[in-house]
């Protein structure tokens, strides 16, 4: 999870200066994978990071999910498209509802079938 250069660093807090809030988020998601659960809710665990640390993040979740049989639900916000294709389903919210619940593949029929393709720009992610 890119931690091995802080092995060393205390974690700090108000007061002490310590590792950085990408590291402590990281490690945040560290301890809670160490417990062997079979679901894991990450809100938001690539907010603030670079797009290289969000998808270094997410693929070590990702292998350690496959691993260990463990079912993760992540709430992130426009991910890059690399984020994107760790992704198995996708859950879209609009206005608080849920607009598309299903696989990617699904997502991207659908915006075919939308005619929302035509903004060739755009990625799904996005």
């Amino acid at each position: 999870m890119g931690l091995a250069d802080a092995i060393d660093t205390r974690i700090g807090g108000r007061i002490a200066k310590g590792i950085s809030s990408g590291q402590r988020k990281r490690l945040r998601i560290c301890i809670e994978m160490l417990t062997r659960l079979r679901l894991l809710f990450l809100d938001e665990p690539t907010s603030g990071l670079d797009s290289t640390a969000s998808y270094h993040v997410m693929s070590h979740t990702a292998r350690v999910a496959a691993r260990d049989g463990m079912t993760v639900v992540a709430a992130v916000h426009q991910p890059s498209g690399d984020v994107f294709d760790l992704f198995h389903g996708l859950c879209l919210l609009a206005a608080g509802k849920a607009i598309f619940f299903g696989t990617i593949s699904d997502a991207t029929e659908v915006t075919t079938l939308l005619r929302l393709s035509f903004f060739f720009f755009f990625s799904l992610s996005e």
